[in-house]
């Protein structure tokens, strides 16, 4: 989808959203259509092309990111390893994996985030990291995901 029709579904009476993404992925292209996407929402995005710039990234504005999302399978360092470093600065980070090369129902749940399989569209994606968001904001955490949904389950904290 090109720039126009992405600002066009906002325009369209989508509500803009708020909050800071951290934005994860080796292929350059991706990273920068993903950004595009949720700046295009009302996001403020941080791009990242590898995990060494996220970190650096995060260590600069850990307090003011209210999400990653990060690909699963880059050289160097996974998405899943990135989101553990993270995680020791920050344990309560949401996260939000994404990947075009690995059947992403068999991970959710598993590496500590929800997935979404590439290619998304931009409602998709939005829908995504606004569900996750969401999750986190009410205090609640992922716990597991029916197999093959693409949903993972949630449960408030404490229970």
């Amino acid at each position: 989808m090109n720039g126009s029709k992405m600002a066009q579904s906002v325009e369209a009476g989508k509500p803009a959203e708020s909050g800071k993404v951290l934005v994860v992925d080796d292929d350059p292209a991706v990273c920068h259509v993903t950004g595009q996407m949720l700046e295009l929402h009302g996001y403020q995005v941080l791009y990242a092309e590898n995990g060494e710039q996220a970190l650096a990234l995060f260590d600069d504005q850990s307090d003011q990111i209210s999400i990653l999302v990060a690909d699963i399978v880059m050289p160097k360092m996974s998405g899943p390893q990135l989101a553990h470093l993270l995680r020791i600065q920050r344990p309560e980070l949401p996260v939000l994996f994404v990947s075009g090369l690995v059947s992403y129902a068999n991970f959710e749940g598993v590496m500590g985030g929800w997935m979404l399989k590439k290619p998304y569209s931009p409602s998709i994606l939005v829908s995504k990291v606004r569900a996750v968001l969401a999750a986190f904001e009410s205090k609640s955490r992922v716990v597991s995901s029916p197999a093959g949904t693409g949903q993972c389950a949630i449960q408030p904290a404490g229970l």
